[in-house]
């Protein structure tokens, strides 16, 4: 049974969960005056207490019998996507750390032992989150036109493939033919929406489907309502939007991820190549992705460095890292100073890849309709200064930019 302590009921709920009696324990004596508090010994007890109690945070430790950390915060991310979720662990476990990333999507990764004065302020600002910046339930924001047809580029897979180079000597792709209207076909469904390579930010509308027919005593004659339908289908085709938020840059100089990103996406969606970060700031203003994958493969330092200060300047922004190497401090470093989206590993897998850059693209366009959902994506400050902020502040208007999308 769980143990619940009694508070009163304006006080955050947190849920702890450790197979150690002691640990549990301490807790209690730590966080029973400040909150609401649910001791588990295992996971399934933890998960029966989400079920029933609406938890604000819940910090679990790894290495438990029958059901590690990272599986409960998984099931709980989609049992109550309002929970702040914290993983605590003390071993320094990799797939752990790796899991946390891409399935639990953990607020902070903690390691034992951890100081008190540690636990209790990230617990604090995680109770303080979840009140302030509530997830919306599945279905409550009534969806538009844009997130439909955003929905719909996202799911489409197209056959051609599309990137746009930065820096010295960068041409765009070439602009892909339009049907004629002799080539297109009235009884034809209506088509998807393509990516034009040429306008590098915009998405084509949908093709609209074809006009209904006039009455017998008004109709043209056969070829001439086909013609006429054509026309208005291709017309459509062409008429471009801003594509707010639904485009990708990579950072990285390793020619393979740049390839894999571009068959991930199939054409379906612009995708930038920046191979410093000057280019990765004119990117991000001129153009509006709403994805970065970084490689930290290379000039790690640096590149954390710039992902924790886009991260505070850019919140919205979702980073997927990737690696071909697995360190546990550089990933916990990624989640608790940069909340990286995603850990992929280098060689890059396409469907994981494609995968991923859904999720992403989808958690990109939520925070940009939710702008208190933001909130939960706080980073710790490193407190770095120097070029790198000089070069990175400039992208403090980006986020009217998006706005004005």
């Amino acid at each position: 049974m769980a143990q619940q302590l009694a508070q009163p009921e304006s006080k955050p709920r947190l849920l702890f969960v450790d197979d150690e009696q002691r640990v549990l324990n301490s807790m209690r004596i730590m966080f029973r005056r400040q909150f609401d508090l649910y001791l588990a010994s295992h996971g399934a007890e933890a998960l029966e207490i989400v079920r029933h109690k609406d938890i604000d945070v819940i910090v679990a430790d790894h290495r438990m019998p029958q059901m590690t950390g990272v599986e409960v915060l998984t099931k709980v991310r989609s049992m109550s996507p309002r929970t702040v979720r914290i993983l605590l662990t003390g071993y320094a476990d990799l797939d752990a750390v790796e899991g946390s990333i891409n399935d639990g999507e953990v607020f902070r990764f903690l390691t034992k032992p951890c100081a008190p004065d540690q636990l209790r302020e990230t617990v604090s600002l995680a109770a303080k989150l979840a009140r302030e910046a509530p997830v919306p339930a599945p279905g409550a924001a009534e969806e538009t036109q844009e997130d439909l047809e955003a929905e719909s580029v996202l799911e489409i897979i197209m056959e051609s493939d599309t990137v746009v180079e930065v820096g010295p000597g960068a041409q765009a792709p070439p602009r892909p033919s339009v049907p004629r209207p002799a080539e297109a076909r009235v009884s034809a469904p209506a088509a998807r929406p393509s990516f034009d390579p040429a306008a590098t930010d915009v998405i084509a509308r949908p093709f609209a489907p074809a006009p209904e027919a006039a009455p017998a005593s008004e109709a043209a004659s056969a070829p001439e309502a086909a013609s006429a339908a054509a026309a208005a289908i291709a017309a459509a085709a062409a008429k471009p939007r801003l594509a707010g938020g639904l485009g990708v840059i990579v950072f990285s100089n390793d020619e393979e991820v740049l390839s894999t990103v571009q068959a991930a996406v199939r054409g379906r969606l612009p995708v930038y190549r920046a191979t410093n970060i000057v280019q990765v700031v004119k990117v991000l203003t001129e153009h509006r992705p709403g994805v970065l994958v970084t490689d930290i493969s290379e000039d790690k330092a640096t590149i954390q460095a710039m992902t924790a200060r886009l991260k505070e300047h850019l919140p919205e922004l979702v980073t997927i890292a990737v690696s071909q190497h697995r360190d546990v401090l550089d990933m916990v470093w990624l989640i608790n100073h940069g909340q990286i989206f995603r850990f992929l590993r280098k060689p890059l897998s396409s469907g994981r890849c494609a995968i991923s850059l859904q999720a992403a693209l989808k958690h990109h366009r939520a925070l940009l309709k939710n702008p208190h959902l933001v909130k939960r994506h706080e980073v710790v400050n490193t407190g770095d200064s120097g070029v790198l902020e000089g070069v990175l502040s400039k992208l403090k208007g980006m986020r009217r930019l998006w706005a004005s999308v």
